[in-house]
């Protein structure tokens, strides 16, 4: 175990013992409707949302992680930090102890199992659920999408920390962590129907958590991962006849949950969360990453384990597993060669700059696990171009088949606004109303503004960690934020490249990141 992630636990640690009373007076619920742009926000479409960011904070610059994928994300909410201490850098990720020749995917939760058995632990730094239960209350997660994700929003969940359920663990027959939970819902719901658009599994998960979790469970914090609109954004693109179908069924059953939750806890105080995991934008180009490896002779075969290639699709992770300097070098100076390359990212270096000239270091991103992350990262170019529905983002993005990408497939994990913005609001007794903020959040804010509202002291923290959210609390007095922005560029030869980002309060957010051309 590292110094950091000592020094994660015992922060947890003081963090139990703060004074809490010994029931709560207060349901908090976080509902991330997996790839909602802030812009799909209307009232036709979404009035439900809309309605509340009308009434409540409506956060104009919140961020997603980097890179822009799912579990980066969904990690950073449960732990409040980025993945330089909770150590999920990627949808794809390259551990040897889980596989010693490929990376794995994290959407597949037998995956995340074999991690925790391998690695000790599936993030690295304590969950929500663990620090909730050390003070005697507790979360419940529940998801539609992946099962990874699912159970990544609650790993502790299996070891008996809080409860996690997805109806997909294994169909009929394990639906929760922990075993007794699993039995229950499996045994009064069943499982989700066949559902190849994911919007059966929603009503499925949000029956479960209308008629089981809510009144029976009573958690303190509930997370409810709301994952149709995702799938649809992907095969079909934002704006879709599909996306506004799944976008509709998420807006109806967030009202059907907010109002059962509204009438189940009579005395308690209800704060609601709305956000998002990432942006979207359209695939308009692909690059065969590996193949062009291979044709530059950095690496000997797909197969090959000289440099192992974990995609993000819009941006890629380069594993070296000698971490030989040389072979980094030869790697960069070809991605810097490449026309369809924006920033590349390597470990170590100073003052925001990587290791090799021409690269920012993953400290800029807060991407240094010391034992996960990977040697080489690199996003791939995007454009403002608007998609057949009107909506800007275009990307390049990683595939097996190079070439123009006309079938209106779209995605995340790169470094354009369209999808580093993502959505964020807060309504309740617990926060402002009707009140825009400009400044700066991100997921990795929501753990440590939660146990603020619960009264648990969370100030003590390396800027690993998010921030509370003190500007959309209630009792918190209107002030001036003091935003600032800033560039840092790089460069080597004809290659240059930049990132913007945003500060506040010692707290830095990328805000996208692109190539001089």
């Amino acid at each position: 175990m590292t110094s950091s992630t000592r020094a994660a636990f015992a922060l947890a640690a003081m963090l139990s013992l703060a004074q809490a009373p010994p029931e709560s007076r207060r349901l908090i619920a976080i509902f991330v409707v997996d790839g909602l742009r802030p812009d799909s926000i209307n009232a036709s479409d979404t009035p439900t949302i809309e309605r509340l960011r009308r009434e409540g904070v409506s956060y104009v610059n919140s961020h997603s992680i980097f890179p822009t994928s799912t579990r980066i994300n969904a990690a950073s909410l449960i732990t409040g930090a980025y993945p330089s201490r909770h150590g999920i850098v990627g949808n794809s990720m390259f551990v040897p102890a889980v596989n010693p020749g490929a990376p794995f995917d994290t959407g597949d939760y037998r995956q995340l199992i074999r991690l925790d058995e391998a690695d000790g632990r599936v993030v690295t730094t304590p969950t929500l659920g663990e620090v909730l239960q050390r003070g005697g209350r507790s979360l419940v997660t529940v998801s539609s999408g992946t099962t990874g994700n699912g159970f990544v929003l609650n790993p502790q969940a299996r070891h008996g920390s809080g409860v996690a359920v997805h109806g997909l663990f294994d169909p009929g027959k394990t639906a929760a962590f922990p075993a007794n939970i699993s039995d229950a819902v499996v045994r009064r719901f069943g499982a989700p129907p066949p559902d190849p658009d994911d919007i059966g599994q929603l009503e499925w998960t949000d029956t479960v958590l209308r008629d089981y979790v809510l009144p029976e469970l009573r958690p303190d914090v509930v997370i409810d991962w709301m994952g149709p609109l995702d799938a649809a954004q992907h095969d079909h693109g934002v704006s879709s006849p599909e996306a506004k179908r799944a976008l509709a069924a998420i807006d109806k059953s967030l009202a059907r949950t907010i109002a059962a939750m509204e009438a189940l806890t009579p005395g308690r105080r209800i704060d609601v969360v709305i956000t998002s995991d990432h942006g979207f934008a359209q695939h308009t180009a692909g690059v065969n990453i590996v193949d062009a490896l291979i044709g530059a002779g950095l690496k000997a075969n797909a197969p090959s384990t000289d440099v192992i290639v974990a995609s993000q699709s819009q941006s890629i992770l380069f594993y070296v597993p000698t971490h030989d300097l040389r072979v980094v070098t030869e790697l960069v100076r070809f991605l810097q060669r490449q026309p369809w390359i924006d920033v590349v990212f390597t470990r170590g270096g100073k003052d925001g700059q990587g290791s090799v000239p021409g690269t920012l270091s993953f400290d800029m991103t807060k991407g240094s696990h010391p034992t996960r992350a990977p040697d080489v990262a690199a996003t791939l170019a995007w454009t403002s171009s608007r998609n057949a529905f009107g909506v800007a983002g275009a990307q390049t993005v990683h595939s097996s088949k190079p070439g123009p990408i006309a079938d209106g497939a779209s995605g995340h994990g790169g470094l354009s606004p369209w999808v580093v913005r993502n959505t964020l609001v807060l309504w309740g007794g617990d926060f402002k109303s009707r009140t825009r903020v400009e400044a700066p959040a991100s997921l990795a804010d929501l753990m440590p503004t939660v146990l603020k509202v619960f009264g648990v002291d969370t100030e003590r923290c390396d800027s690993g960690c998010g921030r509370v959210l003190v500007e959309a609390l209630r009792v918190s007095p209107d002030q001036s934020l003091g935003v600032t922005r800033r560039t840092v560029t790089t460069a080597s030869g004809a290659y240059r490249a930049w990132v913007r980002l945003s500060s506040i309060g010692g707290h830095e957010y990328v805000d996208e990141g692109g190539r001089r051309r």
